[in-house]
Protein backbone atom coordinates (compact mmCIF):
# COMPACT_ATOMS: atom_id res chain seq x y z
CA UNK A 1 0.00 0.00 0.00
CA UNK A 2 1.15 3.45 -0.60
CA UNK A 3 2.42 5.48 2.32
CA UNK A 4 1.81 9.04 3.29
CA UNK A 5 4.76 11.27 2.76
CA UNK A 6 6.31 10.83 5.88
CA UNK A 7 8.80 8.43 4.82
CA UNK A 8 10.53 10.77 3.05
CA UNK A 9 13.14 12.52 4.81
CA UNK A 10 14.03 16.10 4.58
CA UNK A 11 13.92 14.63 1.19
CA UNK A 12 10.64 12.99 0.71
CA UNK A 13 9.31 12.94 3.98
CA UNK A 14 9.40 8.44 2.98
CA UNK A 15 7.21 8.45 4.90
CA UNK A 16 3.58 8.23 4.13
CA UNK A 17 4.08 8.56 1.65
CA UNK A 18 0.83 10.89 2.79
CA UNK A 19 0.14 7.54 1.79
CA UNK A 20 -1.41 5.51 4.46
CA UNK A 21 0.18 2.14 4.81
CA UNK A 22 3.32 1.67 2.77
CA UNK A 23 6.74 2.86 3.78
CA UNK A 24 9.35 2.83 1.08
CA UNK A 25 12.72 2.72 2.75
CA UNK A 26 14.13 4.17 5.93
CA UNK A 27 13.80 7.89 5.66
CA UNK A 28 13.39 10.31 8.53
CA UNK A 29 10.48 12.72 8.35
CA UNK A 30 10.48 16.35 7.46
CA UNK A 31 10.34 18.68 10.38
CA UNK A 32 6.63 18.77 9.70
CA UNK A 33 4.81 16.34 11.93
CA UNK A 34 3.36 13.18 10.64
CA UNK A 35 -0.22 12.17 10.76
CA UNK A 36 0.11 11.09 14.35
CA UNK A 37 2.58 13.67 15.58
CA UNK A 38 2.09 16.13 18.39
CA UNK A 39 2.81 19.73 17.38
CA UNK A 40 4.22 21.85 20.16
CA UNK A 41 5.30 25.43 20.39
CA UNK A 42 9.06 24.64 20.17
CA UNK A 43 8.52 22.64 16.98
CA UNK A 44 6.47 25.45 15.48
CA UNK A 45 9.18 27.96 16.34
CA UNK A 46 11.77 25.82 14.56
CA UNK A 47 9.56 25.70 11.47
CA UNK A 48 8.84 29.41 11.55
CA UNK A 49 12.50 30.31 12.05
CA UNK A 50 13.52 28.01 9.18
CA UNK A 51 11.00 29.47 6.75
CA UNK A 52 11.51 33.07 7.86
CA UNK A 53 15.16 33.04 6.75
CA UNK A 54 14.03 33.27 3.15
CA UNK A 55 10.73 35.03 3.72
CA UNK A 56 10.10 38.64 2.76
CA UNK A 57 10.83 41.11 5.52
CA UNK A 58 7.21 42.13 5.71
CA UNK A 59 6.26 38.56 6.45
CA UNK A 60 8.78 38.18 9.23
CA UNK A 61 8.05 41.51 10.88
CA UNK A 62 4.39 42.26 10.30
CA UNK A 63 1.73 39.86 11.57
CA UNK A 64 -0.89 41.63 9.44
CA UNK A 65 1.01 41.11 6.19
CA UNK A 66 -0.99 41.34 3.01
CA UNK A 67 -2.65 38.29 1.54
CA UNK A 68 -0.60 38.62 -1.64
CA UNK A 69 2.62 38.65 0.38
CA UNK A 70 1.47 35.56 2.23
CA UNK A 71 0.78 33.87 -1.10
CA UNK A 72 4.27 34.65 -2.40
CA UNK A 73 5.80 33.45 0.85
CA UNK A 74 3.78 30.24 0.81
CA UNK A 75 4.73 29.37 -2.78
CA UNK A 76 8.38 30.30 -2.20
CA UNK A 77 8.62 28.23 0.99
CA UNK A 78 7.00 25.21 -0.64
CA UNK A 79 9.37 25.59 -3.61
CA UNK A 80 12.43 25.67 -1.34
CA UNK A 81 11.34 22.54 0.50
CA UNK A 82 10.59 20.82 -2.82
CA UNK A 83 14.11 21.55 -4.04
CA UNK A 84 15.48 20.09 -0.84
CA UNK A 85 13.42 16.93 -1.37
CA UNK A 86 14.38 16.57 -5.02
CA UNK A 87 17.89 15.15 -4.65
CA UNK A 88 16.85 12.37 -2.31
CA UNK A 89 13.76 11.59 -4.37
CA UNK A 90 15.90 11.17 -7.48
CA UNK A 91 18.23 8.81 -5.62
CA UNK A 92 15.24 6.87 -4.33
CA UNK A 93 14.00 6.49 -7.89
CA UNK A 94 17.47 5.39 -9.04
CA UNK A 95 17.46 2.79 -6.30
CA UNK A 96 14.18 1.31 -7.56
CA UNK A 97 15.45 1.29 -11.14
CA UNK A 98 18.55 -0.60 -9.96
CA UNK A 99 16.36 -3.13 -8.16
CA UNK A 100 14.20 -3.61 -11.26
CA UNK A 101 17.27 -4.68 -13.24
CA UNK A 102 17.58 -7.67 -10.92
CA UNK A 103 14.06 -8.89 -11.66
CA UNK A 104 11.19 -9.85 -9.39
CA UNK A 105 13.02 -12.86 -8.01
CA UNK A 106 15.33 -10.49 -6.09
CA UNK A 107 13.40 -7.21 -5.94
CA UNK A 108 10.20 -8.78 -4.57
CA UNK A 109 11.80 -10.60 -1.60
CA UNK A 110 14.00 -7.58 -0.86
CA UNK A 111 11.10 -5.10 -0.80
CA UNK A 112 9.12 -7.50 1.39
CA UNK A 113 12.12 -7.99 3.69
CA UNK A 114 12.29 -4.25 4.37
CA UNK A 115 8.83 -4.20 5.96
CA UNK A 116 9.56 -5.78 9.39
CA UNK A 117 12.57 -3.57 10.09
CA UNK A 118 11.00 -0.44 8.67
CA UNK A 119 7.82 -0.74 10.69
CA UNK A 120 9.62 -1.58 13.91
CA UNK A 121 11.83 1.44 13.27
CA UNK A 122 8.77 3.67 12.90
CA UNK A 123 7.20 2.30 16.08
CA UNK A 124 10.37 2.50 18.14
CA UNK A 125 11.82 5.90 17.34
CA UNK A 126 11.40 7.41 13.88
CA UNK A 127 7.76 8.30 14.43
CA UNK A 128 8.76 10.29 17.52
CA UNK A 129 11.18 12.65 15.75
CA UNK A 130 8.77 15.47 14.97
CA UNK A 131 6.13 14.94 17.62
CA UNK A 132 8.19 14.13 20.72
CA UNK A 133 11.96 14.38 20.31
CA UNK A 134 12.32 17.79 18.66
CA UNK A 135 9.99 19.58 21.13
CA UNK A 136 11.70 17.94 24.13
CA UNK A 137 15.22 18.60 22.86
CA UNK A 138 14.36 22.18 21.97
CA UNK A 139 13.70 22.93 25.65
CA UNK A 140 17.40 22.25 26.28
CA UNK A 141 18.80 23.87 23.13
CA UNK A 142 20.35 26.90 24.87
CA UNK A 143 24.15 26.80 24.99
CA UNK A 144 24.21 26.78 28.80
CA UNK A 145 22.09 23.60 28.75
CA UNK A 146 24.22 21.73 26.22
CA UNK A 147 25.55 19.17 28.70
CA UNK A 148 21.99 18.49 29.87
CA UNK A 149 20.90 18.01 26.26
CA UNK A 150 23.78 15.61 25.67
CA UNK A 151 22.69 13.65 28.73
CA UNK A 152 19.13 13.32 27.40
CA UNK A 153 20.16 12.56 23.82
CA UNK A 154 22.65 9.84 24.68
CA UNK A 155 20.39 8.33 27.32
CA UNK A 156 17.95 7.77 24.47
CA UNK A 157 20.69 6.60 22.10
CA UNK A 158 21.95 4.04 24.62
CA UNK A 159 18.40 2.95 25.49
CA UNK A 160 17.50 2.46 21.82
CA UNK A 161 20.73 0.50 21.25
CA UNK A 162 19.82 -1.88 24.08
CA UNK A 163 16.28 -2.30 22.72
CA UNK A 164 17.39 -2.84 19.12
CA UNK A 165 20.06 -5.41 20.06
CA UNK A 166 17.45 -7.36 22.01
CA UNK A 167 14.86 -6.96 19.24
CA UNK A 168 17.30 -8.07 16.51
CA UNK A 169 18.16 -11.24 18.40
CA UNK A 170 14.47 -11.88 19.11
CA UNK A 171 13.53 -11.29 15.49
CA UNK A 172 16.16 -13.76 14.33
CA UNK A 173 14.44 -16.41 16.45
CA UNK A 174 10.83 -15.70 15.39
CA UNK A 175 11.48 -14.61 11.79
CA UNK A 176 11.08 -18.08 10.19
CA UNK A 177 7.53 -18.26 11.52
CA UNK A 178 6.76 -14.57 10.89
CA UNK A 179 8.00 -14.50 7.28
CA UNK A 180 6.34 -17.83 6.63
CA UNK A 181 2.96 -16.33 7.57
CA UNK A 182 3.53 -12.86 6.11
CA UNK A 183 4.68 -14.11 2.70
CA UNK A 184 2.85 -17.42 2.61
CA UNK A 185 1.98 -16.92 -1.07
CA UNK A 186 5.58 -16.64 -2.26
CA UNK A 187 7.40 -19.69 -3.67
CA UNK A 188 9.52 -21.46 -1.07
CA UNK A 189 12.86 -20.35 -2.56
CA UNK A 190 11.89 -16.67 -2.66
CA UNK A 191 10.36 -16.86 0.81
CA UNK A 192 13.67 -18.25 2.06
CA UNK A 193 15.54 -15.39 0.38
CA UNK A 194 13.20 -12.83 1.99
CA UNK A 195 13.84 -14.50 5.36
CA UNK A 196 17.62 -14.20 4.98
CA UNK A 197 17.33 -10.62 3.79
CA UNK A 198 15.06 -9.58 6.65
CA UNK A 199 17.31 -11.14 9.31
CA UNK A 200 20.32 -9.17 8.07
CA UNK A 201 18.38 -5.94 7.48
CA UNK A 202 16.96 -5.98 11.01
CA UNK A 203 20.44 -5.33 12.40
CA UNK A 204 20.49 -2.00 10.51
CA UNK A 205 18.36 -0.73 13.41
CA UNK A 206 21.56 -0.52 15.45
CA UNK A 207 22.46 2.47 13.25
CA UNK A 208 19.01 3.71 12.25
CA UNK A 209 17.73 4.10 15.82
CA UNK A 210 20.59 6.35 17.02
CA UNK A 211 20.46 8.17 13.67
CA UNK A 212 16.88 9.35 14.25
CA UNK A 213 17.66 10.57 17.76
CA UNK A 214 20.76 12.47 16.65
CA UNK A 215 18.83 13.86 13.68
CA UNK A 216 16.14 15.20 16.03
CA UNK A 217 18.81 16.78 18.24
CA UNK A 218 20.38 18.56 15.26
CA UNK A 219 16.97 19.81 14.15
CA UNK A 220 16.28 21.13 17.64
CA UNK A 221 19.61 23.00 17.46
CA UNK A 222 18.68 24.33 13.99
CA UNK A 223 21.46 22.38 12.29
CA UNK A 224 19.74 21.52 9.01
CA UNK A 225 22.48 21.20 6.38
CA UNK A 226 24.04 17.83 7.14
CA UNK A 227 20.75 16.08 8.01
CA UNK A 228 19.42 17.06 4.58
CA UNK A 229 22.31 15.22 2.92
CA UNK A 230 22.51 12.29 5.34
CA UNK A 231 19.50 10.36 4.06
CA UNK A 232 21.05 10.00 0.61
CA UNK A 233 23.48 7.47 2.06
CA UNK A 234 20.67 4.95 2.56
CA UNK A 235 19.70 4.96 -1.12
CA UNK A 236 23.32 4.84 -2.23
CA UNK A 237 23.93 1.80 -0.03
CA UNK A 238 21.05 -0.11 -1.67
CA UNK A 239 22.18 0.92 -5.16
CA UNK A 240 25.65 -0.43 -4.39
CA UNK A 241 24.04 -3.62 -3.10
CA UNK A 242 22.06 -4.01 -6.34
CA UNK A 243 25.26 -3.57 -8.33
CA UNK A 244 26.87 -6.24 -6.14
CA UNK A 245 24.07 -8.72 -6.90
CA UNK A 246 24.31 -7.96 -10.63
CA UNK A 247 28.05 -8.66 -10.59
CA UNK A 248 28.24 -11.55 -8.13
CA UNK A 249 24.69 -12.91 -7.96
CA UNK A 250 25.75 -16.18 -9.58
CA UNK A 251 27.54 -16.97 -6.32
CA UNK A 252 25.41 -17.84 -3.29
CA UNK A 253 26.90 -15.12 -1.08
CA UNK A 254 26.61 -12.56 -3.88
CA UNK A 255 22.85 -12.44 -3.35
CA UNK A 256 23.47 -11.03 0.13
CA UNK A 257 24.86 -7.78 -1.31
CA UNK A 258 21.39 -6.17 -1.13
CA UNK A 259 20.84 -6.47 2.64
CA UNK A 260 24.50 -5.66 3.25
CA UNK A 261 23.91 -2.50 1.20
CA UNK A 262 21.20 -1.54 3.69
CA UNK A 263 23.69 -1.89 6.55
CA UNK A 264 26.23 0.24 4.68
CA UNK A 265 23.60 2.88 3.94
CA UNK A 266 22.43 3.01 7.56
CA UNK A 267 25.97 3.48 8.85
CA UNK A 268 26.55 6.07 6.12
CA UNK A 269 23.62 8.12 7.40
CA UNK A 270 25.24 8.46 10.81
CA UNK A 271 28.63 9.19 9.22
CA UNK A 272 27.15 12.15 7.33
CA UNK A 273 25.71 13.53 10.60
CA UNK A 274 29.15 13.65 12.22
CA UNK A 275 30.11 17.14 10.95
CA UNK A 276 26.86 18.56 12.36
CA UNK A 277 27.34 16.66 15.61
CA UNK A 278 30.85 18.10 15.88
CA UNK A 279 29.60 21.61 15.12
CA UNK A 280 27.05 21.36 17.93
CA UNK A 281 29.47 19.59 20.32
CA UNK A 282 27.14 16.63 20.85
CA UNK A 283 29.91 14.26 21.90
CA UNK A 284 29.01 10.78 23.07
CA UNK A 285 28.18 10.14 26.75
CA UNK A 286 27.98 6.72 28.39
CA UNK A 287 24.83 7.42 30.39
CA UNK A 288 21.41 5.89 31.01
CA UNK A 289 19.40 8.39 33.08
CA UNK A 290 15.94 6.86 32.74
CA UNK A 291 14.48 9.06 35.50
CA UNK A 292 15.19 12.34 33.74
CA UNK A 293 11.99 14.46 33.52
CA UNK A 294 12.54 15.07 29.79
CA UNK A 295 12.09 11.35 29.13
CA UNK A 296 8.69 11.36 30.83
CA UNK A 297 7.72 14.29 28.62
CA UNK A 298 8.86 12.39 25.51
CA UNK A 299 6.89 9.29 26.51
CA UNK A 300 3.75 11.38 27.00
CA UNK A 301 4.09 13.06 23.61
CA UNK A 302 4.86 9.84 21.80
CA UNK A 303 2.00 7.69 23.10
CA UNK A 304 -0.60 8.83 20.49
CA UNK A 305 2.07 8.58 17.78
CA UNK A 306 2.82 5.01 18.79
CA UNK A 307 -0.84 3.98 18.79
CA UNK A 308 -1.36 5.48 15.34
CA UNK A 309 1.67 3.71 13.91
CA UNK A 310 0.58 0.44 15.50
CA UNK A 311 -2.59 0.35 13.41
CA UNK A 312 -0.68 1.49 10.33
CA UNK A 313 1.83 -1.32 10.80
CA UNK A 314 -0.90 -3.94 10.94
CA UNK A 315 -2.34 -2.55 7.69
CA UNK A 316 1.11 -2.64 6.02
CA UNK A 317 1.58 -6.29 6.91
CA UNK A 318 -1.94 -7.19 5.76
CA UNK A 319 -1.36 -5.48 2.41
CA UNK A 320 1.96 -7.27 1.94
CA UNK A 321 0.36 -10.59 2.85
CA UNK A 322 -2.41 -10.06 0.29
CA UNK A 323 0.15 -9.16 -2.38
CA UNK A 324 1.93 -12.46 -1.77
CA UNK A 325 -1.35 -14.29 -2.47
CA UNK A 326 -2.17 -12.67 -5.82
CA UNK A 327 -0.88 -15.49 -8.03
CA UNK A 328 2.10 -17.45 -9.29
CA UNK A 329 4.28 -14.36 -9.85
CA UNK A 330 3.55 -12.77 -6.48
CA UNK A 331 7.18 -11.67 -6.09
CA UNK A 332 6.77 -9.60 -9.27
CA UNK A 333 3.52 -8.20 -7.83
CA UNK A 334 5.32 -7.07 -4.67
CA UNK A 335 8.09 -5.46 -6.72
CA UNK A 336 5.67 -3.79 -9.15
CA UNK A 337 3.56 -2.27 -6.38
CA UNK A 338 6.70 -1.08 -4.62
CA UNK A 339 7.94 0.61 -7.79
CA UNK A 340 4.53 2.20 -8.46
CA UNK A 341 4.48 3.50 -4.89
CA UNK A 342 7.82 5.23 -5.45
CA UNK A 343 6.46 6.93 -8.58
CA UNK A 344 3.43 8.17 -6.65
CA UNK A 345 5.56 9.34 -3.74
CA UNK A 346 7.59 11.53 -6.06
CA UNK A 347 4.90 14.24 -6.61
CA UNK A 348 3.52 13.71 -3.10
CA UNK A 349 6.89 14.49 -1.51
CA UNK A 350 7.65 17.39 -3.81
CA UNK A 351 4.21 19.02 -3.66
CA UNK A 352 1.91 17.82 -0.88
CA UNK A 353 4.49 17.42 1.87
CA UNK A 354 6.33 20.62 0.95
CA UNK A 355 3.08 22.60 0.77
CA UNK A 356 1.89 21.39 4.18
CA UNK A 357 5.31 22.25 5.63
CA UNK A 358 5.00 25.79 4.26
CA UNK A 359 1.41 26.36 5.36
CA UNK A 360 1.57 24.96 8.92
CA UNK A 361 3.36 27.87 10.64
CA UNK A 362 0.99 30.40 9.05
CA UNK A 363 -2.08 28.41 10.09
CA UNK A 364 -0.69 28.15 13.62
CA UNK A 365 -0.18 31.90 13.71
CA UNK A 366 -3.79 32.53 12.70
CA UNK A 367 -4.98 30.12 15.40
CA UNK A 368 -2.96 31.96 18.06
CA UNK A 369 -4.48 35.23 16.88
CA UNK A 370 -7.99 33.74 16.86
CA UNK A 371 -8.39 34.85 13.24
CA UNK A 372 -10.56 32.11 11.73
CA UNK A 373 -11.19 33.95 8.47
CA UNK A 374 -7.47 34.30 7.74
CA UNK A 375 -7.08 30.64 8.69
CA UNK A 376 -9.68 29.65 6.11
CA UNK A 377 -8.18 31.91 3.45
CA UNK A 378 -4.74 30.40 3.94
CA UNK A 379 -6.14 26.88 3.85
CA UNK A 380 -8.08 27.59 0.64
CA UNK A 381 -4.96 29.07 -0.89
CA UNK A 382 -3.15 25.83 -0.06
CA UNK A 383 -6.00 23.86 -1.65
CA UNK A 384 -5.75 25.84 -4.87
CA UNK A 385 -1.96 25.53 -5.11
CA UNK A 386 -2.07 21.83 -4.25
CA UNK A 387 -4.75 21.03 -6.83
CA UNK A 388 -3.01 23.20 -9.42
CA UNK A 389 0.01 20.91 -9.17
CA UNK A 390 -1.49 17.54 -8.28
CA UNK A 391 -4.37 17.32 -10.77
CA UNK A 392 -1.97 17.65 -13.74
CA UNK A 393 0.39 15.20 -11.99
CA UNK A 394 -2.46 12.69 -11.74
CA UNK A 395 -3.43 13.12 -15.39
CA UNK A 396 0.19 12.99 -16.53
CA UNK A 397 0.96 9.77 -14.65
CA UNK A 398 -2.27 8.22 -15.91
CA UNK A 399 -1.67 9.18 -19.55
CA UNK A 400 2.04 8.33 -19.58
CA UNK A 401 2.02 5.39 -17.16
CA UNK A 402 3.21 2.86 -19.75
CA UNK A 403 6.02 4.94 -21.31
CA UNK A 404 7.23 5.92 -17.82
CA UNK A 405 7.30 2.38 -16.46
CA UNK A 406 8.87 1.01 -19.64
CA UNK A 407 11.55 3.68 -19.57
CA UNK A 408 12.43 3.03 -15.93
CA UNK A 409 11.75 -0.64 -15.32
CA UNK A 410 11.31 -2.69 -18.55
CA UNK A 411 14.94 -3.77 -18.66
CA UNK A 412 16.85 -6.96 -18.13
CA UNK A 413 15.19 -9.36 -15.69
CA UNK A 414 12.08 -7.33 -14.82
CA UNK A 415 11.01 -7.08 -18.46
CA UNK A 416 7.90 -5.70 -20.13
CA UNK A 417 5.52 -7.94 -18.18
CA UNK A 418 6.78 -6.49 -14.89
CA UNK A 419 6.59 -2.96 -16.31
CA UNK A 420 3.00 -3.59 -17.45
CA UNK A 421 2.06 -4.68 -13.93
CA UNK A 422 3.76 -1.57 -12.50
CA UNK A 423 1.80 0.61 -14.93
CA UNK A 424 -1.44 -1.03 -13.83
CA UNK A 425 -0.66 -0.36 -10.17
CA UNK A 426 0.42 3.19 -11.00
CA UNK A 427 -2.86 3.90 -12.78
CA UNK A 428 -4.91 2.88 -9.75
CA UNK A 429 -2.64 4.69 -7.29
CA UNK A 430 -2.67 7.91 -9.34
CA UNK A 431 -6.35 8.69 -8.74
CA UNK A 432 -5.60 9.64 -5.14
CA UNK A 433 -3.04 12.39 -5.85
CA UNK A 434 -5.41 15.41 -5.60
CA UNK A 435 -6.88 13.97 -2.40
CA UNK A 436 -3.41 13.47 -0.92
CA UNK A 437 -2.65 17.16 -1.43
CA UNK A 438 -5.86 18.08 0.40
CA UNK A 439 -5.18 15.48 3.08
CA UNK A 440 -1.74 16.87 3.94
CA UNK A 441 -3.18 20.37 4.24
CA UNK A 442 -6.13 19.22 6.34
CA UNK A 443 -3.84 17.34 8.71
CA UNK A 444 -1.77 20.53 9.03
CA UNK A 445 -4.99 22.43 9.79
CA UNK A 446 -5.87 20.06 12.64
CA UNK A 447 -2.31 20.19 13.98
CA UNK A 448 -2.41 23.99 13.93
CA UNK A 449 -5.54 23.78 16.09
CA UNK A 450 -3.63 21.51 18.53
CA UNK A 451 -5.80 18.55 17.57
CA UNK A 452 -3.59 15.53 16.86
CA UNK A 453 -6.13 12.88 17.83
CA UNK A 454 -8.68 13.41 15.07
CA UNK A 455 -6.32 12.58 12.15
CA UNK A 456 -5.19 9.46 14.02
CA UNK A 457 -8.76 8.26 14.65
CA UNK A 458 -9.78 8.91 11.05
CA UNK A 459 -6.64 7.10 9.90
CA UNK A 460 -7.81 4.00 11.75
CA UNK A 461 -11.37 4.36 10.40
CA UNK A 462 -10.12 4.78 6.83
CA UNK A 463 -8.50 1.33 6.92
CA UNK A 464 -12.06 -0.02 6.71
CA UNK A 465 -12.36 1.44 3.19
CA UNK A 466 -9.22 -0.43 2.18
CA UNK A 467 -10.63 -3.68 3.49
CA UNK A 468 -13.98 -3.46 1.68
CA UNK A 469 -12.16 -3.40 -1.68
CA UNK A 470 -9.03 -5.44 -0.99
CA UNK A 471 -10.44 -8.48 0.78
CA UNK A 472 -13.14 -9.45 -1.77
CA UNK A 473 -11.02 -8.83 -4.89
CA UNK A 474 -7.32 -9.45 -4.15
CA UNK A 475 -7.43 -12.95 -5.66
CA UNK A 476 -9.70 -12.28 -8.64
CA UNK A 477 -8.62 -8.77 -9.71
CA UNK A 478 -5.23 -8.67 -7.98
CA UNK A 479 -2.96 -5.64 -8.34
CA UNK A 480 -5.62 -3.14 -9.52
CA UNK A 481 -7.85 -4.02 -6.57
CA UNK A 482 -5.08 -3.62 -3.97
CA UNK A 483 -3.88 -0.34 -5.47
CA UNK A 484 -7.40 1.08 -5.76
CA UNK A 485 -8.16 -0.03 -2.19
CA UNK A 486 -5.28 2.14 -1.04
CA UNK A 487 -6.55 5.02 -3.18
CA UNK A 488 -10.00 4.74 -1.62
CA UNK A 489 -8.48 4.62 1.87
CA UNK A 490 -6.41 7.77 1.46
CA UNK A 491 -9.12 9.66 -0.43
CA UNK A 492 -11.73 8.94 2.24
CA UNK A 493 -9.28 10.09 4.90
CA UNK A 494 -9.16 13.51 3.21
CA UNK A 495 -12.92 13.69 2.66
CA UNK A 496 -13.78 12.82 6.27
CA UNK A 497 -11.23 15.32 7.63
CA UNK A 498 -12.73 18.03 5.41
CA UNK A 499 -16.23 17.29 6.71
CA UNK A 500 -15.07 17.32 10.33
CA UNK A 501 -13.12 20.56 9.91
CA UNK A 502 -16.19 22.23 8.44
CA UNK A 503 -18.26 21.07 11.40
CA UNK A 504 -15.71 22.51 13.82
CA UNK A 505 -15.05 25.83 12.04
CA UNK A 506 -18.22 26.45 10.05
CA UNK A 507 -18.32 27.21 6.34
CA UNK A 508 -14.88 27.05 4.72
CA UNK A 509 -16.00 28.96 1.60
CA UNK A 510 -14.95 26.05 -0.60
CA UNK A 511 -17.49 27.12 -3.24
CA UNK A 512 -15.34 30.15 -4.01
CA UNK A 513 -12.64 27.79 -5.30
CA UNK A 514 -14.95 25.95 -7.74
CA UNK A 515 -14.18 28.22 -10.75
CA UNK A 516 -10.45 27.73 -10.20
CA UNK A 517 -10.85 23.97 -9.76
CA UNK A 518 -12.91 23.78 -12.96
CA UNK A 519 -10.20 25.62 -14.91
CA UNK A 520 -7.52 23.32 -13.47
CA UNK A 521 -9.50 20.21 -14.45
CA UNK A 522 -10.18 21.49 -17.97
CA UNK A 523 -6.53 22.39 -18.49
CA UNK A 524 -5.42 19.00 -17.14
CA UNK A 525 -7.90 17.19 -19.42
CA UNK A 526 -6.54 19.04 -22.45
CA UNK A 527 -3.01 18.18 -21.34
CA UNK A 528 -3.99 14.52 -21.03
CA UNK A 529 -5.45 14.50 -24.53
Amino acid sequence: MARKPSEQAPEEVESVPIMATRIDGFQPPLIIAKETDEISEPTQRIMEDTISKDAPASLAETPEHAHTTERRHLVKSAGLVSLGNLGSSVLGMARQVALAQLGGQFAGPFIAALAPTNNFYQLLVNGAVSGALIPAFNDYAASEKRNELRRIVFTLVNLVLLITITAAIGYTLISPWFIGVLLSGLPLEQRGLALQYSQIIFFSLLALGPFSILLAALYALKEFGWPAFATAAYHIGIILGAVGVALFGRYSLGNMALPLGVLVGAVGEIALLLPGIRNQQLYYMFVLDLKHPALRHIYKLYLPVFLGFLFTTLAVFLDLHLQSLTGKNSSVTIAAMGFATTLIQFPVGLVAAALSFAVLPTLSEHVREGNNERFKQTLLLGFRVGLLLMVPAMVGLFALRTPITYLLFAHRNFGTSGADLTALALQNYAYQLPFLALDQLLIAAFYARKDTKTPVIIGVVSIFFYLIVALPFYRTIGVPALAFANTLQNSMHAIILLILLRRVMGALHIRTTFPVILKICLAAALMGL
